[in-house]
Parts: structure tokens; sequence; C-alpha cells
């Protein structure tokens, strides 16, 4: 059976899933969540299933709103998946454990600690401006897909998500293994920044992201490797396949800033950023291979 447009990205949710289940089932200390993350990974697994093969030879099957649902289903599974990446973050470590210690000794010594000094004493104006580059990552697979949507190339619309669907993937595995708050927890905890200093006060963007990273939507434990910069390396190069030199311009600016903002916001260490990057690129070579080859 020759497989349709989106069906391959369907299917490599399902490695996923299983991956998942057998943290749970191999945990030190077993979350109270694990039983709704059991179904829900065996409900994905049944559901892309069905989808990567309902339709297959027949002309509805092979149409572009279905093609589109194969596409776009998996981003919005894994979007929703980090919400399930939370209750693993301590199956393996203690619930107060986390590895920032050594990571901001080995930032302090290769890197200077910026995500420590980099926003200390700057405007609110600059405030936004960071976090407005910060929040553009909402938009940047939503922007590749429609741009390879209209120029009609739905086949590099499925490398481009099984790339970062691969990139999220590699991410969330990883998080049980090497818990880590991150610098807007970890300096404060470590007596480096005083409490009153850990949010960045700004406008719009701002307090917007404020309200995301402050509530219990962002776990505390997942900030290695950087799923941010891992996406947003991904961003960059797509930019540049899907729109050539224009692509490489806009996606260069809005990226680099993205990255600058990742550590200015202290979201990550530039430790979490590197790691994720190098995801990046590995997720994109191998979703050529997967899809493209």
């Amino acid at each position: 059976m020759t497989l349709q447009i989106g069906s391959l990205l369907c299917l490599a949710t399902i490695p996923f899933g299983i991956g998942n289940s057998l943290h749970h089932t191999i945990a030190k200390y077993p979350s109270p969540e694990r039983w709704r993350a059991h179904r829900f990974n065996a409900i994905g697994a049944i559901g892309f299933t069905t989808l990567a093969f309902i339709g297959a030879g027949s002309e509805w099957g092979s149409s572009v709103p279905m093609t589109l649902v194969r596409l776009i289903a998996p981003i919005i599974y894994y979007w929703y998946a980090y919400a399930l990446a939370g209750p693993t973050l301590h199956i393996f470590h203690p619930p107060e454990f986390s590895y920032d210690r050594p990571l901001i000794r080995a930032e302090q010594r290769f890197f200077g600690n910026p995500s420590l000094w980099l926003a200390r004493g700057r405007s609110k104006a600059l405030h936004e401006f960071m976090q407005f580059f910060y929040w553009t990552y909402f938009f940047y697979i939503p922007a590749l897909g429609f741009g390879l949507y209209l120029q009609g190339d739905l086949a590099r619309f499925e490398a481009m998500a099984m790339a970062t669907s691969l990139g999220y993937a590699i991410c969330y595995s990883i998080y049980p293994w090497y818990p880590l708050w991150g610098p807007r927890w970890a300096l404060v905890d470590e007596g480096l920044l005083p409490d009153d200093e850990k949010i960045l006060p700004g406008y719009f963007f701002a307090n917007f992201m404020n309200r995301i990273i402050w509530s219990d939507t962002a776990h505390k434990g997942g900030a290695m490797p950087s799923a941010h910069s891992s996406t947003c390396v991904i961003f960059m190069i797509w930019c540049a396949r899907v729109w050539g030199t224009e692509g490489i311009v806009v996606g260069g600016f809005i990226g680099t800033f993205m990255y600058i903002s990742t550590v200015y916001g202290r979201y990550h260490y530039i430790i979490d950023v590197l790691v994720g990057t190098v995801i990046g690129f590995l997720a994109v070579y191998l979703a050529d291979l997967i899809v493209l080859a």
C-alpha cells in the first residue's frame, strides 16, 4: 500500500507515545497522572494509525482537506503532549531535585552566566521588545505551513512538520532524565537573583508571557533541552527553503532575537539553547531522510 502524504507523520507519533508510557512504567517515583498518560497514548496510537491509512487509494483520502488533517493533527498532538510531559519531569528523581547548580557553574565558567545579568537594570521597553520575539515562537509552524500550502508543496509540508515533531519528541523524552528548572527559578533559589527581580515588567507582550510562564502552564523542570531553540532552528532552515533569500534574512532576524530573548528572559541557559539547537539540526536531517529521501 502506498502511503499518502502525511501518513508517515501520523505514524511517527506512535514511538513517542510508547516511549512516554514506558517512562511511566519504569518510573522510580510514579506519577499520579500515569494512567491518564497511558490512555492518551493508546488513543493517540489508534487514532493516528487510522488517520494514516483511512481513505488510502481513494480520491477523498488524497484530497487537500484530508491531507491537511494528516499534516496538522500531529503538530497539535505534540503541542498538547507538552502538558503530558509535565508529569514525567520527576519520575526518576525526587520532586525538588534539579541539575541547575552544576549547570549554573558550567554556564558561569564558559559563558559568564548571561541569564543572570543580561536583563538587569534594562528598561520596560527593552523587556517588551525581547518578549515580543520570544512570543513569535507561537507563529513559526503556522507561518511555514501556510507558506508551503500556498506553494502547493504538501510533500515538503510533511518534511517540515516531521522535523518539528521529531524536535518535540526528542526534547520531551529527555526531560525526565535531566530535570532542569531553568534560570528564572534556579537563580533565585541559589541566592544569585533577588526574588523581586525574577519577573521582567513590560507592556502587552511581556505581560502576556509573564501570565503564561508564571502559571501552571510552564513546567518547572523542563528547561533542558530548549524546545524553543529546536523549533527556532527548524524555522530558520525552512524559511530559507520556502522563501529563499528573503526567508534567510527575515527568518534569521527573527530567529536571532528569539535566541537572545530566550536567555534574556531567563527561560534558558545558553547550554540549554545549544543542546536544543543541535536537536533542531538533527531533526531536520532525520526528517529529510524519512520524508524526502
